[in-house]
């Protein structure tokens, strides 16, 4: 019998990207997790999933198997069949699922992102106890940094940070539990910045944090911005860190944690504005000392004052093997805000395979 990877958060934006990267691997037996009330909402909520990806979901979306359960229930809401199933035939772990949300009280969000954790380690264990668990990596973000100044390198973890909101520090609270546990599983975290749309087609289904303000400045909304001109936005698009993820599960030496970010490459926010403008042809906005911002501009304004620079040379050597190159901002940026733009900022999503096809015809057109 093939053994299967598990994913868990197979319907947020990072995971969707996995499940799609994961279905065009040939014979890659898949389970999602994923929160439902039965067998049969747990298979609708995957069709559902499906259908944001595929015009037409392919053959191979066959070997992907929906189980019904929940990170905030013992034993993750498992039905014993399902668990029994899970014990005999999975051998991989990725863990995506979480809260996002910067806005959670932080016993709410200690639910999720650590309590969630405690349970996927449980059943790790018991996986790696009958001898069969390969790999378990685990999606964290590179904001367990929190608002540590100067740089910050992928074997940071605690460096008496304070923290942006209770995501980031719920997040970092549990890789410090991962931390206990490293030696007894085979474990590596991935740690991505801000993730944005696919470098090739701008496909995204998430148009949080970087895309506020690009949203803000086409619409006129934004003329100055009480932020700091220098500091730093570290962003990545989607395809790269689901490449690292992806990584990761395949090489048996990987431990510990690997930056999935700009790094180096990162742009100060000067330089993202004036990308911003030269893409768009609009003027670049100032920057100002003070001053209000727009309404709903509160949760994100907190990373355009980053002075944080992320070190990423485990991550880098571990991609240039499976012959993946990080990108350049200023090489995609035009594609995120044409896919925006074509997406009405969200209200007017096209499936992931639409985006691609999209992207080449408009390439074809352009040649």
């Amino acid at each position: 019998m093939s053994r299967a990877v598990l994913l868990t958060g197979a319907t947020g934006f990072l995971g969707m990207d996995m499940l799609a990267e994961l279905v065009a691997r040939e014979h890659e037996q898949v389970a999602v997790l994923v929160r439902a009330q039965d067998a049969a909402g747990a298979q609708e909520r995957l069709r559902e999933t499906l259908a944001r990806l595929y015009d037409e979901p392919p053959p191979a979306a066959r070997r992907v198997r929906a189980l019904h359960g929940d990170l905030l229930e013992p034993g993750l809401g498992l039905a014993r069949e399902d668990r029994e199933w899970l014990l005999g035939t999975v051998d991989r772990i990725v863990h995506c699922a979480a809260s996002i949300s910067f806005e959670l009280a932080l016993a709410e969000a200690r639910q999720i992102n650590v309590r969630g954790v405690e349970r996927v380690l449980c059943l790790a264990r018991e996986i790696a106890a009958a001898g069969t668990l390969r790999r378990l990596v685990h999606v964290s973000t590179a904001y367990v940094s929190g608002r540590h100044a100067g740089e910050f390198d992928e074997r940071d973890l605690d460096v008496g940070q304070r923290f942006r909101n209770t995501y980031e520090r719920s997040k970092q609270e549990a890789e410090l539990l991962l931390r206990q546990h490293a030696h007894e599983l085979p474990l590596a975290i991935a740690r991505p910045s801000i993730v944005v749309g696919h470098s090739a087609s701008g496909w995204t289904s998430a148009f949080n944090v970087l895309y506020w303000p690009m949203r803000a400045f086409e619409r006129g909304l934004l003329s100055e911005v009480p932020a700091r001109e220098d500091s730093i936005v570290d962003f990545v698009p989607v395809d790269y860190v689901s490449a690292g993820v992806l990584a990761l599960l395949d090489a048996d030496d990987a431990r510990g944690a690997y930056h999935l970010v700009a790094g180096r490459q990162a742009l100060s926010a000067r330089e993202l504005v004036e990308l911003h403008a030269a893409v768009t042809g609009r003027e670049p906005v100032r920057f100002v000392d003070g001053g209000a911002l727009p309404a709903g501009a509160e949760t994100f304004a907190p990373y355009f004052d980053v002075r944080c620079r992320f070190g990423d040379e485990r991550a880098r050597e571990l991609l240039a093997r499976a012959g993946v190159q990080r990108p350049r901002p200023g090489d995609y940026l035009a594609q995120l805000i044409a896919y925006a733009q074509r997406a009405a900022w969200g209200k007017r999503p096209l499936t992931r395979e639409g985006a691609f096809a999209l992207a080449g015809e408009q390439r074809e057109a352009a040649a």
